[in-house]
């Protein structure tokens, strides 16, 4: 008797993916609301100035800005990064309005603006027209506090430029995924490199795709992994240029510093703190300090208990999830796109940064608004999906308030360093600094020397604030003390031109010439191109008598800087020498 066939359940046919059209009706509604609540909260931006942390660098003190080449541009390290096209912008802001702060601040918040829509389409691609996961992740990226720091500040224009393009390198690779059209392919590449160009966090970007495959459900094949190779190779590239520009500048600590055990609580921490604070927004600042005490010290009790919370968190939310791709692709998402900036290898003086939240807060807004356009039949899932909503509804205006609030503290330095300070207070020793710095430029000498002091309260090993206190003291008048500022300045930075220079300065003026001539001489022997220390000394030899080497002094800073022919010409007169002179002073530029 024939055995009867075993028949196999036939899984049923897939529907073809519908194409998702124009944007219309609420689609276009939600997008234009979005991009003007965006506007509104960084309309404080549009008015702020420079701040004195690394916009110098970038901007005002950088001659790749004002005086752009292009084999500069493509191979100079800036703040010890390379970003190319990032600085290639800053020159274009140069030429449009020089150094106005204006323009530079209206093209950031306009890339915002881009990248916030940019975010709309890639995430009502991705989830395949989900119109709640749509707008609310676009919303709050563009609305969110933390990203204030990406906006507001000149220097990080890097992000908002390299989210730019990687934002559309991921919507073509989604055009590529769903339509399998090489051109698509070609294009993603394309705005990869732009992506990494502008800023090095790129490099994570073939990761991402494997993300977006594993949400399509593409199986793991060769040919899946053979077309990431181009993306490989570029991340490659990327990251050894910036390891080794971040390695010679210094940007990265010693990795003995701290321990394994240490920089793995670091990671958790700024993790557990990223989440928090992408949820309630409170307690913002600038800079976050690594815990008191520095490396062989306790850490504070958050940090290990971060590090349990996470151990223990991260595998229940696998498992949880196991069987929803677009919460575990959110997850995903945010952990690929924050993994190098977790400090395991202690980049730079902070445990965490707000600006590294920029692209990261995108995945996990999006596992989280994809639970508002389910379709529960329970209650108990009814009253999640309501109660999440209204948390959203919560979260809107009070990001608003905050965002607004946020770009008021980018002002100007005064108002960035003090909100530092306050969240701080005793902690960061650049803040009392640069402060001071800026007090010291304005003229607020009594405030400057307050913070100065403060700062070497706080860390008394730093030349520069020894002399900076020094320069303050010598304005305000007590020179006594500048003096013995300017003394220790020396000690911890015998290569110091300005504090030897300095020094003589003072001595020369309280009547001490033969120390004045000392110091000034030390100051040519470090820098023989120091034209100011030459002219210096050539004032004290001529209070001296010693008229020769007052001339020969005057004629060597002549031969540094041109501009002192109309200095030499004086001494040659004081010296009799009336025929040398006129030939000097009529040499004087014009």
């Amino acid at each position: 008797m024939a055995r009867a066939a075993r028949h196999r359940p036939q899984a049923p046919p897939r529907k073809p993916e519908r194409r998702l059209g124009p944007l219309r009706g609420r689609w276009g509604l939600a997008l234009l609301g979005i991009l003007l609540l965006t506007f509104a909260a960084y309309i404080p931006s549009l008015g702020n100035g420079y701040v004195n942390w690394d916009d110098n660098y970038y901007v005002t003190l950088n001659p790749l800005v004002s005086h752009p080449t292009l084999g500069g541009i493509l191979t100079t390290q800036v703040a010890a990064n390379w970003h190319p096209l990032t600085i290639a912008s800053l020159a274009l802001n140069y030429r449009i309005s020089g150094f106005d702060p204006a323009s530079y601040h209206w093209l950031n918040l306009l890339l915002h603006l881009a990248n916030t829509a940019l975010v709309f389409f890639f995430v009502r691609a991705l989830s395949r027209g989900r119109f709640w996961t749509t707008v609310v992740t676009a919303l709050f990226f563009g609305i969110h506090p933390l990203h204030v720091e990406s906006v507001a500040w000149i220097a990080e224009r890097k992000d908002v430029l390299y989210a730019f393009f990687y934002l559309i390198a991921l919507i073509a690779y989604l055009r590529y995924v769903d339509e399998r059209r090489l051109s698509w392919l070609v294009a993603a590449f394309a705005a990869a490199l732009l992506s990494v160009a502008s800023k090095p966090a790129a490099v994570v970007l073939p990761l991402t795709m494997l993300a977006v495959d594993y949400l399509r459900r593409r199986p793991l094949r060769p040919g899946l992994l053979l077309e990431k190779v181009p993306f490989l190779a570029l991340a490659a590239a990327g990251g050894f240029v910036t390891l080794s520009v971040q390695r010679s500048q210094g940007a990265l600590q010693s990795p003995l510093s701290w321990s394994l055990l240490e920089r793995a609580m670091f990671a958790a921490y700024g993790t557990v703190q990223y989440v928090g604070k992408m949820l309630v927004p409170v307690g913002l600042s600038a800079i976050y300090p690594y815990p008191p005490g520095g490396a062989g010290h306790a850490l504070p009790p958050s940090y290990p208990l971060s590090l349990a919370a996470l151990a223990v968190a991260l595998p229940a939310l696998v498992i949880v999830f196991r069987r929803n791709r677009p919460v575990l692709f959110g997850v995903a998402f945010f952990f690929i796109n924050i993994a190098l900036v977790l400090q395991f290898a202690t980049v730079g003086t902070a445990v965490m940064a707000e600006r590294y939240t920029y692209l990261p807060y995108v995945g996990l807004f999006f596992a989280l608004s994809w639970w508002l356009d389910e379709r529960p039949s329970g209650s108990r899932k009814r009253a999640w999906i309501a109660a999440l909503a209204g948390y959203f509804i919560l979260l809107a205006p009070f990001s608003l308030a905050e965002t607004w609030k946020r770009c008021d503290v980018w002002h100007d330095p005064e108002t960035f360093w003090t909100d530092a300070i306050q969240k701080h207070p005793g902690r960061i020793v650049a803040a009392y600094t640069n402060r001071g710095n800026y007090y010291r430029r304005t003229g607020r000498l009594e405030e400057a020397r307050r913070d100065y002091a403060q700062a070497l309260a706080l860390n008394p090993r730093i030349a520069a604030n020894w002399y900076n206190q020094a320069v303050v003291l010598a304005r305000l008048g007590s020179e006594d003390s500048a003096l013995v500022s300017l003394g220790r300045a020396i000690e911890l930075e015998p290569g110091s031109v300005r504090a030897w220079n300095d020094r003589g300065a003072i001595r020369y003026r309280r009547g001490d010439l033969a120390g004045a001539v000392a110091d000034f001489s030390r100051a040519i022997e470090l820098d023989p191109t120091s034209w100011n220390a030459y002219a210096n000394r050539a004032l004290a030899y001529a209070a001296m008598g010693d008229h020769e080497k007052a001339l020969d002094d005057r004629r060597r800073a002549v031969q540094v800087d041109p501009a002192n022919r109309a200095n030499a010409g004086v001494l040659e007169l004081m010296a009799g020498d009336s025929l040398a002179a006129e030939r000097h002073l009529r040499a004087r530029p014009r």
